[in-house]
């Protein structure tokens, strides 16, 4: 009995994974990222240091005039999307996404970049993204309040 008789749906899968993508050309160079994923499986693989030079690569970190000459823009938020840094759990005591959540998201939004279907932006990202916002917004005003009650009068 062939690997695909005995499950079918581990089969189909594995074909999935295997549907090549046509690669994106850069409007700057006309060529490629050189770590295009070439497969379904290669995009799913893709590492965040990975993603991240894709995503400079096609200008979409740091807006310029190519930016939105691409049929899709990635919507690379820098606050949303950055790493935290080493030895440091917050930025001022905001929250940030965990790793896992950061490298989702950025593979979600490379994937809408090439076009990719059910590419939609969750629910629990925009929620996450709102939540971090409003602690953004109340970190600045304890900040304010901190600010002014030193003040003399």
């Amino acid at each position: 009995m062939s690997p695909a008789d005995r499950n079918p749906a581990l089969a189909e899968k594995i074909s999935q994974l295997r549907l090549k993508i046509a690669p994106i050309l850069s409007v700057s160079s006309g060529y490629p990222h050189p770590e295009f994923p070439p497969t379904l499986l290669h995009l799913f693989l893709l590492t965040e240091d990975q993603l991240d030079s894709l995503a400079d690569y096609y200008s979409q970190i740091h807006p310029d005039a190519t930016t939105f000459m691409y049929p899709q823009t990635m919507g690379w938020n820098q606050d949303l999307l950055r790493r935290p840094i080493a030895n440091e759990n917050s930025r001022d005591g905001e929250p940030q996404l965990d790793d896992l959540d950061r490298i989702a998201i950025k593979r979600r939004k490379f994937a809408k970049f090439i076009g990719m279907k059910g590419t939609e932006t969750p629910l629990w990202e925009v929620e996450t993204h709102i939540h971090m916002l409003g602690e953004r917004i109340k970190r600045c005003l304890e900040k304010e309040e901190r600010l002014l009650a030193r003040k003399p009068s």
